[in-house]
């Protein structure tokens, strides 16, 4: 039997009542399909708290934590599957909250310190990756190419070619990446010119002109400055 939470809870958490209201589903036919879900052990029974109301005090579950996240997604794919989506963004909404804490709670003044530590923790590592990045980069001599400025910096091919684009660090020359004349100028990017030699199916040789794009340390700074906070 689960123990009942007398004490305020963080902001992530997902009560039965709002799984009902989200799916405009009876609160006792959601806590009937909770209950089902749990015998057959499909989901693990989440705890409960005493919500007041004008009359009798109503019982909900609460659902928080990853596992409390996959087993809410869980129940409303069960209830009313269109609505799976909109629990996801629901549940990413409320990651996005900083917890409340009653601060007068002893036990919740220790976890609000202890969340805001693991912040600076996790700030801290992220910042000290950062640096270390960058110094790697600006002792390279040619700088580096578009996909390893891409795993560097944590960032999609797609969000960073868009990026360069738009603030007129690229362009395509010959189906090939080519710093433009702009990030040039002011050290941004570089576009290296080789000659190669082929051979064509018919075993004809033949020569061409390899572009290659980089992004030198000067450009590698300023790109870490804006993605890095999702670096």
């Amino acid at each position: 039997m689960n123990a009942s939470i007398n004490t305020l809870l963080p902001s992530q958490q997902m009560l039965s009542s709002d799984i009902a209201n989200l799916t405009n589903i009876r609160l006792d036919s959601v806590k009937r399909t909770i209950e089902r879900l749990a015998e057959r052990r499909v989901i693990t029974l989440p705890p409960t708290v005493e919500k007041p109301t004008t009359g009798r005090p109503s019982t909900e579950y609460v659902f928080s934590g990853e596992q409390g996240k996959l087993d809410s997604i869980t129940v409303v794919a069960q209830l009313c599957p269109e609505f799976t989506a909109a629990i996801v963004k629901r549940w990413y909404e409320l990651e996005q909250q900083s917890p409340v804490f009653d601060i007068t709670n002893p036990q919740h003044l220790l976890q609000a310190i202890e969340v805001q530590a693991k912040q600076n923790l996790q700030l801290t590592s992220e910042n000290k990756a950062l640096s270390q990045a960058i110094e790697t980069i600006t002792h390279t001599e040619y700088g580096v190419k578009f996909q390893q400025a891409c795993k560097i910096l944590d960032v999609k091919q797609q969000v960073l070619a868009e990026w360069l684009r738009k603030n007129n660090w690229d362009r395509y020359l010959n189906n090939a990446r080519a710093s433009t004349y702009y990030s040039e100028n002011r050290g941004f990017c570089e576009t290296k010119y080789s000659l190669k030699e082929g051979v064509k199916a018919t075993g004809q040789p033949y020569s061409y002109t390899q572009t290659e794009f980089f992004i030198l340390p000067k450009g590698m700074q300023i790109l870490a400055k804006k993605f890095g906070a999702v670096a």
